[in-house]
């Protein structure tokens, strides 16, 4: 999958990651990153800072991604 830079547009699928949560299962944040770099999708992923300080907000432009995103890492 590809990283998408820009503000993503209205409609993509959003998973939201919290550091309480990357704390609790103690995960390391890199790895999501790195699951999606290396996830074979021809479609694109942006990421940005959710409620500033709370964690990620992970978002997909194939809601699909965002389901295998959600099983991969089911504890999140």
């Amino acid at each position: 999958m590809m990283q998408f830079v820009a503000w993503p547009p209205p409609g993509w699928t959003e998973c939201v990651v919290t550091w309480d949560t990357i704390f609790e299962k103690r995960c390391r944040p890199q790895a999501l990153y790195e699951w999606c770099d290396q996830y074979a999708s021809p479609n694109r992923y942006h990421v940005h800072g959710w409620e500033s300080t709370e964690g990620f907000a992970f978002r997909f432009e194939d809601p699909r991604d965002a389901t295998v995103f959600k099983l991969t890492w089911p504890a999140l």
